[in-house]
This record gives C-alpha cells, sequence and structure tokens, in this order.
C-alpha cells in the first residue's frame, strides 16, 4: 500500500481538491476547449461537476490525464501505461512533478490520445473498462436548459 501511495500523485487526492487546483489555474472556459468537455463550459458549481465526474469514467480519467500531465508536468508514459486507469498507473520515483504547462494544440491532442487508449461500455453492472482503440460510448450533448437530462 505504500508502494502505491508514494508512487501515484492521485493517492488519497479528492477530486474536488484537484478540480479547484486546475480550475483556478486555468479556468472552467480554457479546461472546457481542452479537455473537450461541455459540461465544463456550464459550469454550474463544483459539487455538480464532481458528480458529473464520478458517473462520467471516461470524463474523470481525461481530467486526471490532464492533472498528471500538464498541470503536475510529469513526463507523458508509453502506451502500456496510458491504458491502465490513472489512479492505478506507476510513477517511478525518478520522475518529479513540474511547473504547469501552457495549453496549446499539442497538449489537446495528447489528452485526447491518451484517453483513446480506454474504452467504456455500460452494463446492468455499470462501466466497465476494456482495451480497445476507440471509446464506445461519447459525452452526451448538454442542454442548459434540461441539466439533469430528463
Amino acid at each position: 500500500m505504500t508502494d502505491k501511495k508514494n508512487n501515484n500523485p492521485l493517492y488519497g487526492l479528492k477530486l474536488d481538491v484537484l478540480l479547484t487546483e486546475i480550475s483556478e489555474h486555468y479556468g472552467w472556459e480554457l479546461l472546457s476547449e481542452s479537455l473537450e468537455i461541455n459540461r465544463f463550459q456550464f459550469h454550474t458549481g463544483m459539487k455538480s461537476t464532481v458528480k458529473f465526474l464520478r458517473n462520467n469514467e471516461w470524463a474523470k480519467e481525461k481530467v486526471e490525464n490532464f492533472y498528471l500531465y500538464q498541470y503536475k508536468n510529469f513526463p507523458t508514459p508509453d502506451d502500456k501505461q496510458l491504458s491502465i486507469a490513472p489512479r492505478n498507473r506507476f510513477i517511478s520515483e525518478d520522475q518529479q512533478a513540474g511547473e504547469p504547462m501552457e495549453i496549446t494544440g499539442d497538449v489537446v491532442l495528447q489528452i485526447d490520445r491518451a484517453s483513446r487508449l480506454r474504452t467504456y461500455k455500460t452494463t446492468d453492472n455499470g462501466p466497465q473498462t476494456t482495451k480497445e482503440s476507440t471509446r464506445s460510448t461519447e459525452e452526451p450533448p448538454y442542454d442548459p436548459s434540461n441539466p439533469w437530462n430528463k
């Protein structure tokens, strides 16, 4: 258990703390554009955003990848490591967090590439992860007049 704690900066980090850090640094509009998560464009509060991320594993992992490799500026791992959920990845001890990176077009492509290495299909038992080359579910369109999608 101590290995997991020492080798993953996401260990013990709550999602709301992670979101607060990156949103204070980059802002919700820039996060919406770079992560391509429409929900951030209509940010209705931290509690609802955290709930959205917990219910949508693909979005949560996109945010966690962004946090690790753009905000904390860890070196991007190989495809084998990227296909593992961010909270389960091993980060070697010689890699140290750096200063947050500026968001460029390359950053957006890198985040999208990392998220496509994992796929999610919803079953009666909840979302399950599979290793395929494309995502099986996409973010549903967000309608501000109907935020609960009912």
